[in-house]
């Protein structure tokens, strides 16, 4: 996913793409990057993007849209397969 800033385009991937890159829940995926999100936000000041979608009864239903820095962060909570596949995919090889 691409997002347009003020002429400025940032790559961002979803925790729902986390969770089917790693082969992970995304329930699972959410909780990491709960846990993850305080040491985030002492160290940048910020935190992740929360956001929602509608699955497929049309529940409305929360996920994070994550920057690639950000993503790159959660991804070290994974095994290395994982941790590659994001990787990969945020610099657009896979």
């Amino acid at each position: 996913m691409k997002t347009n800033i003020i002429n400025h385009t940032v790559q961002t991937i979803t925790s729902l793409e986390i969770a089917e890159l790693t082969g992970k829940q995304h329930k699972n995926i959410m909780q990491a990057i709960r846990n993850m999100e305080p040491a985030w936000e002492k160290v940048t000041q910020g935190n992740f993007s929360l956001s929602t979608y509608q699955d497929a009864t049309g529940r409305t239903l929360p996920c994070y849209v994550l920057t690639k820095t950000e993503c790159l962060y959660i991804a070290t909570k994974f095994n290395d397969e994982a941790r590659a596949r994001l990787v990969l995919r945020d610099m657009g090889i896979q």
